[in-house]
């Protein structure tokens, strides 16, 4: 992961964000390698190197993947998945060399809108306090109720608000805490 006090890089050029298939599991898997273990503790929450949990959920389908490439190289991912009662859940990889340059964002409004479009109401992030970036991306999406537990962000987000009165952005929650 790059420091807060490094310079941001230069965005990617060429950049496609598509769908997952199985197919391209040995290239996702080939990313995770990448990653470095600060990057796996960002995604997964506790020291894993993430190799079994990503060739499951890629192998077994169901949920909403999208993949960031970079001509024949996958630079990141981005999962919504859950059980059809519970309020499916988002994470987000980016390998390590291709942090800070929009992939995150753009994966995550990938899945953002397919799952809009699958009339998918909430989605669920769990979200390190030092992710400041996912954290505004996140609050993009639509309105959101924050919870802070011991440094993690707890994070629900309305993806087909009404017109009703809505909790208060991400980012005022952010800024009263």
């Amino acid at each position: 992961m790059l420091s807060a006090e490094s310079e941001a890089p230069d965005p990617v050029p060429f950049l496609q964000v598509i769908r997952a298939r199985p197919a391209d599991t040995p290239a996702v898997l080939a990313m995770v390698r990448r990653c470095s273990p600060t990057s796996l503790f960002h995604r997964f929450h506790g020291p894993t190197d993430g190799l079994s949990y990503t060739d499951t959920v890629l192998r077994r389908g169901g949920d909403i993947i999208f993949l960031a490439w970079e001509e024949s190289r996958c630079a990141g991912m981005a999962q919504l998945g859950g059980g059809p009662a519970s309020v499916p859940h988002l994470g987000v990889l980016v390998e390590d060399e291709r942090q800070r340059r929009g992939i995150g964002t753009r994966l995550v409004m990938a899945v953002a809108s397919e799952a809009r479009r699958r009339g998918v109401r909430f989605m669920h992030a769990d979200v390190l306090g030092e992710d400041g970036r996912l954290l505004a991306a996140l609050g993009r999406l639509g309105p959101t109720q924050v919870d802070l537990h011991m440094g993690t962000y707890s994070v629900d987000i309305d993806l087909m608000p009404s017109n009703r009165a809505s909790p208060p952005k991400l980012s005022a929650v952010l800024r009263l805490r």
